[in-house]
Order: structure tokens, then C-alpha cells, then sequence
């Protein structure tokens, strides 16, 4: 992290440089939306179940995490129907 001899911070300036750093779960909303070329307000209704990724974007997800897709968008999931509203083609 920080070395002691010739980084002196106080701790609220480590406090406020870590709480400055994006969470895992940002991190995984943006490297989603980037891959399948999406905004990251995309990305969270899909996550809250607002909306869902159509099949292109479904598999893109599947390849980044590698993670079957029938996996992450179980088929007996009713929001899977839902069709993706963002026309964005994907990579």
C-alpha cells in the first residue's frame, strides 16, 4: 500500500483516497457495459431486473465471466424474456 518512509499521509487521506476507488461490483458494471457496448445504467437494469440483455449481449456476458449463459439467465427466469431496449450493436 504505502510505504511508511516516504509516503506520509495521515489516515483520513488514506481513508479518502481507498473510498475514492471503484467497488468490485463497479468494476463488474463497467467491464459488462464494455463489452457489450452498453451504458452502465444498461448494465444495473439488468441487474435490478428492469430490463433484460438480449441473446448477444447474454452471451458476451457468459465469455468475460465464463460462465454458461443458461447459468447467469436461468430459463425458468421470466425477466430473461424481456428483450433488450438499447439497439447498440455489440462487438
Amino acid at each position: 500500500m504505502l510505504n511508511a518512509k516516504s509516503d506520509k499521509m495521515t489516515l483520513k487521506q488514506i481513508y479518502n483516497l481507498e473510498k475514492e476507488k471503484p467497488t468490485p461490483a463497479q468494476l463488474l458494471v463497467t467491464k459488462i457495459a464494455d463489452a457489450t457496448c452498453r451504458e452502465e445504467a444498461t448494465v444495473r437494469q439488468w441487474l435490478s431486473g428492469t430490463q433484460s440483455p438480449n441473446a448477444k449481449a447474454k452471451e458476451k456476458i457468459s465469455q468475460i465471466l465464463n460462465i454458461p449463459v443458461d447459468e447467469l439467465f436461468p430459463a425458468n427466469d421470466a425477466e430473461s424474456e424481456e428483450p433488450d431496449n438499447d439497439n447498440t450493436l455489440i462487438k
